[in-house]
């Protein structure tokens, strides 16, 4: 509605200049006798909104009410009410005091503390370090206070006994490995910073530093040794490895069950560092997504490493078994089916348990070694006995056996139980690992696993690693070759690219020329890879049959094998004659366990209407197999010498077979001459 049209209605209306004077409608206007002369100006404003003027003297506010309930003016919008649409502030959660850890002088006086409060924010936790006064009220700056590291009483003590100290980044962790029995600190800047007033502490001390899981705890590692060079007696830098970042020490030994033992033994085997250049981050953590938020100034380590020459150093190789398997190598044996590896590498667990030299090569020191049987289970205690009594052991040598088959490659779960294991067996006998034994490979890696493939045999090769790394040992895997033996380890190259020491063992049962009888095959052990020695070396073996003692009836001689070295095995045989050549061990073996199961357990039976004295073939051939040694992996291959025998036996009128029943041709007299 405009103007004209408002003015018109209320009467008198009458144009003057830009707008109109029409009467005014407020009840009171001149004393309530009404507007007898127009006085009220009406506007159209550049706005749209109708504007107006009592010259009478009625106030804005009467107007426009008056005007608006004649229904003159269109109804205006509800003015917002802006205080409705303010939220209170919500109330903010107190930090929540967690933990509490005083730093003492060499007296267990207090001088300061640092507490650790959770947050109710995204960062979850904040600090707070206060000054304790000698009146013992605290205060919130530190000031000229004494910077001490922490548990300083316990630190002093350590350097003067010359035990090793391990630097954390937080209070937590520290509490963590001294919950473990050795002796623990930090700063209490954590990884803030290394205040330079803590280095005299650390005087002739024996140090690790053990950084968090994440490039801000290396870096914090790489300040500390930077501080300590030269005033340290030693430091090492121990990564912990663990799964998770921002993981430490706490989880280390309460999530991952880390042992004292298990501490010092990774210690140990970590290098003397003798520069801040020797620290590196690892590059797991290099990769992670959390990279960077970090510090990006953290040294890394170059792809690349110029060294002059001149500053290169040989470093002598360490030895478990001189010349033949050095420490912390990871080793494959490898042999065709049925070759007595797995006799060949329990004899070389028990030298190395037990001290004793192996095959003519010393043993510098003895160690406990952990033999891993994944097949022929049955007959493990039978391979122990027999190899006790050839070698005379003594009791309580640090050789143990777990008797399993594991997937190591794509489990795990398998792969956690076997640390656990590993870690309740260190802490028991309170001792490193010098060795793992696999045997087999294929038995270590789980169903579906091709190891022509690549990617399978690399899975398996790099948790084979991580078990090397967490135990600082050597690792030794059993395996076989294929059918075409000169072509060497069976799979995929990368396998032989990732060991260190390669043992071939040739079965050479055509050159039995020993007159013991005892003795039913031969091999030769070849190292045909050292990476950091001579390798060409050939061990001479004989394969001994040994009796371990009498059948539950008393009836019937048990018997496993073992083996003994016979050099002259080696001297007279090339390396090019043909593996598992001949008939002289396998004729012997043939014989030899038909007639001692004919002993054991020969019946009359009637075949073909005549009465014949003999056994079942299924007894022989259980003799037959266990007196080869045989496992499971040797199935096709012993079918084919199972096969052989019984034809070759024939062929020469030994026995006669019928009826799924076999017996002598000639008689018990003719066993002699074979």
């Amino acid at each position: 509605m405009s103007a004209q049209q408002i003015a018109s209605i209320l009467g008198n209306a009458k144009k003057v200049g830009n707008g109109y004077l029409a009467s005014c409608p407020v009840p009171h206007h001149g004393q309530g006798n009404g507007d007898k002369n127009p006085s009220l100006s009406v506007t159209d404003g550049e706005d749209g909104n109708i504007l107006f003027k009592c010259h009478g003297g009625c106030d804005q506010h009467s107007v426009f009410s008056t005007i608006k309930d004649m229904g003159l003016l269109p109804a205006l919008p509800d003015r917002p009410e802006y205080l409705a649409s303010i939220k209170p502030i919500p109330m903010i959660a107190q930090p929540t005091l967690e933990h509490e850890w005083v730093y003492t002088d060499e007296d267990g006086i207090s001088l300061f503390l640092k507490q650790r409060y959770k947050t109710y924010d995204a960062k979850g936790k904040t600090y707070k370090t206060l000054r304790v006064m000698p009146d013992g009220s605290r205060v919130g700056k530190l000031g000229d206070c004494r910077i001490v590291p922490y548990r300083l009483p316990e630190l002093r003590q350590a350097v003067a006994d010359g035990r090793v100290i391990y630097i954390c980044e937080g209070e937590k962790a520290a509490d963590a490995l001294c919950s473990l029995g050795v002796v623990a600190t930090t700063s209490h800047a954590g990884a803030g910073g290394w205040n330079p007033d803590l280095n005299q502490y650390f005087a002739n001390a024996n140090v690790v530093v053990v950084p968090d899981n994440d490039t801000a705890g290396w870096n914090y590692a790489h300040k500390i040794v930077e501080s300590l060079i030269g005033t340290a007696k030693s430091i090492r830098v121990l990564d912990l490895n663990l799964s998770n970042p921002k993981e430490d020490a706490y989880e280390w030994v309460n999530r991952y069950d880390g042992t004292r033992t298990l501490l010092a033994q990774i210690a140990k085997a970590c290098p003397v560092v003798t520069s801040p250049e020797d620290v590196w981050t690892p590059q797991r953590l290099l990769e992670s997504a959390e990279t960077t938020q970090d510090n990006p100034s953290a040294p890394t380590k170059p792809r690349l490493l110029v060294e002059s020459w001149d500053s290169i150093k040989d470093e002598p190789v360490e030895w478990l078994i001189d010349s033949i398997i050095p420490k912390k190598a990871f080793v494959a044996l490898y042999a065709p089916p049925a070759s007595y590896k797995s006799f060949i590498s329990l004899d070389l667990a028990e030298a190395i348990a037990t001290g004793r030299d192996w095959m003519g090569y010393r043993i510098p020191k003895k160690g406990a070694v952990l033999y891993i049987c994944g097949e022929g289970h049955g007959g493990m205690g039978a391979r122990v006995k027999a190899c006790k009594l050839q070698n005379k052991s003594p009791d309580g040598a640090n050789l143990y056996i777990i008797r399993a088959q594991l997937n190591l490659r794509s489990s795990p779960e398998d792969f956690a139980e076997l640390v656990n294991a590993i870690n309740a067996l260190i802490a028991e006998i309170d001792e490193p690992l010098e060795i793992i034994i696999l045997d087999t490979l294929m038995r270590m890696s789980g169903g579906g696993f091709n190891e022509n493939s690549s990617e399978d045999m690399g899975a398996f090769i790099t948790q084979a690693g991580k078990l090397q790394e967490i135990y600082a040992c050597a690792l030794m895997v059993i395996h076989h070759s294929g059918k075409d033996v000169t072509k060497g380890l069976r799979g995929h190259s990368s396998l032989l690219g990732a060991v260190d020491t390669e043992l071939e063992i040739q079965r050479q049962d055509s050159v039995i020329n020993s007159s013991d009888t005892s003795v039913i095959g031969n091999a030769i052990l070849t190292v045909s890879k050292q990476k950091d020695g001579a390798d060409s070396i050939q061990i001479g073996i004989e394969i001994v049959r040994i009796e371990i003692g009498m059948s539950d009836l008393g009836f019937e001689t048990l018997t496993s094998l073992a083996i003994r070295q016979n050099q002259d095995i080696a001297s007279s045989t090339s390396k090019g004659s043909k593996n598992n050549a001949g008939s002289g061990g396998n004729q012997r073996i043939e014989m030899d366990s038909l007639m001692k199961v004919i002993k054991a357990k020969a019946s009359y039976r009637e075949v073909d209407g005549i009465s014949r004295y003999g056994v079942t073939l299924d007894d022989w051939r259980d003799e037959f197999w266990s007196m080869k040694g045989c496992t499971e992996d040797d199935k096709t291959a012993f079918r084919k010498a199972w096969m052989r025998a019984r034809e070759r036996l024939i062929r020469v009128n030994k026995i006669v077979i019928g009826d799924n029943f076999v017996w002598l041709k000639t008689g018990l007299e003719n066993y002699g001459a074979v």
